[in-house]
């Protein structure tokens, strides 16, 4: 589509603001309220294809699921169009620059910077999550920080390109995922709400790390292996350990979890952080063992404390005890000496 081109007979295209595998997103304006400006998904089809009709009630049936989030920090829905079987979707444009530009390739954020973006983004998905919906396409690209106030403002949710993937162009779900970012589950087909927690993990790490999503090492038991290339204090790299885990069930279940465990951490000031975290200290869910164990070992280095004390105790007690008789016999000594010495002197002047 070009620049000025109308859709529908009243948006007029201003921009191209983004073009994908599924379509384009335009920058418009509402001709019949002058001044409005929209931001139009548009989703491209075959001119023939079996399954329009089920992928066009699938689409307005996810644009009313949309309508619903209300969130400050998400684009507003308005409606959905199709238009020469195109579809389109038509929300609230929001200025700025996605977080693609801050989270760059080769360059690392501080921990207080990651800190802070990965608060902010767990409060928007606990509300999407609130609401029964899963992002499914959680990256630095479908982050805005807006222009007006710099809060950040997510966007793009897959759900409807996954219901464009699989009910027309006939793609697998995997075609949805972006590289890096989804987890095992998703790629299979059953995405989770934790889902979106694992992709908001590995976007966290990009930005500690300086690494390419689909760059990341992987361990023997096929976990991402980050924290020897970033500096990080062990309890943040263990929250994201377990928001990046590769079974969903050793995940966190809930961003209200994580929630609780960053509230923790951004009360405290951070830690002396070392360049390799590898020996994560297991702040996160602690083995009851271990816990036992430190405590047998703290009674035990009390005890060989207070042994030693009276050890040293006992040898000083000894020791005066021991050197008090010659002490007194010198004295006896001394003074006999004394008194002898006397005596001449007293027969020298007689």
């Amino acid at each position: 589509m070009n620049i000025g081109e109308l859709i529908d007979g009243r948006y007029k295209i201003i921009q191209l603001l983004g073009k994908g595998g599924f379509g384009e997103t335009y920058l418009v304006e509402n001709l019949d309220q002058p001044g409005s400006q929209y931001a139009i998904k548009r989703f491209t089809f075959p001119s023939i294809n079996s399954g329009f009709a089920k992928a066009k009630e699938l689409f307005t049936r996810e644009g009313q699921t949309l309508k619903r989030l209300t969130h400050e920090q998400i684009p507003k829905f308005f409606r959905t169009l199709e238009v020469n079987q195109d579809f389109y979707l038509i929300q609230e444009y929001i200025e700025g620059n996605t977080l693609s530009e801050e989270i760059q390739p080769g360059k690392q954020l501080k921990e207080n910077e990651v800190r802070d973006f990965l608060d902010e983004l767990l409060r928007i998905l606990d509300y999407v999550h609130h609401e029964n919906i899963i992002h499914r396409d959680i990256k630095p690209e479908n982050i805005i920080r807006r222009k007006n106030d710099h809060k950040l403002v997510l966007i793009d949710f897959g759900a409807v390109k996954e219901i464009v993937a699989q009910t027309t162009l006939q793609r697998l779900p995997t075609q949805v995922s972006t590289l890096g970012y989804t987890p095992p589950e998703q790629i299979a087909g059953r995405p989770k709400f934790n889902s979106d927690i694992y992709a908001l993990g590995i976007t966290a790490i990009v930005a500690l790390t300086g690494m390419e999503a689909h760059d990341l090492p992987y361990d023997k038991d096929d976990e991402v292996d980050w924290q020897s290339s970033a500096t990080v204090s062990h309890t943040l790299a263990s929250i994201l350990n377990k928001m990046v885990r590769q079974d969903y069930r050793l995940r966190y279940q809930s961003v209200k979890e994580i929630l609780n465990d960053l509230d923790h951490l951004i009360a405290q000031p951070i830690p002396q952080s070392s360049q390799n975290t590898n020996t994560i200290t297991k702040l996160i869910n602690p083995d009851p063992r271990s816990q036992e164990l430190s405590t047998q070992m703290n009674l035990f280095s009390l005890l060989v404390f207070v042994i030693i004390i009276a050890i040293f105790y006992a040898a000083g007690l000894s020791r005066i005890i021991n050197q008090k008789p010659p002490k007194q016999q010198s004295f006896l000594i001394e003074k006999s000496f004394d008194g002898k010495n006397s005596g001449v002197r007293s027969q020298n002047i007689a």
